[in-house]
């Protein structure tokens, strides 16, 4: 299963979603809306998360998901940051995802 994270709808969440339904057809996507869903669905014992794709929109999201970071720390991360402001990407480095991309 591929969980992905995108508290707003946008052109790039769009776009993500429709390129890994495209090149996933099989795998089953689960969306989550806010943290605390996020939150909610990480905390359950048998999670079978493949992959946790994360579309951050600010600097704000940034730290509040780095603060879910013991739950994070077995997944495999893909992060789509909104942009190459430093202190985000440097945020985004210290959850050690296996790929961090950008919007733009």
């Amino acid at each position: 299963m591929i969980l992905f994270y995108a508290a707003e709808k946008n052109r790039v969440v769009e776009t993500m979603e429709e390129i890994v339904a495209e090149q996933l057809p099989s795998r089953h996507l689960v969306h989550c809306r806010s943290l605390v869903v996020l939150e909610q669905r990480l905390r359950r014992p048998s999670h079978n998360i493949e992959i946790l794709l994360i579309s951050i929109s600010d600097a704000i999201e940034m730290r509040q998901l780095y603060a879910m970071r013991p739950l994070l720390l077995d997944l495999r991360l893909v992060i789509v940051l909104p942009g190459r402001d430093a202190d985000i990407v440097a945020w985004a480095h210290k959850l050690s995802p296996r790929f961090i991309a950008y919007a733009d």
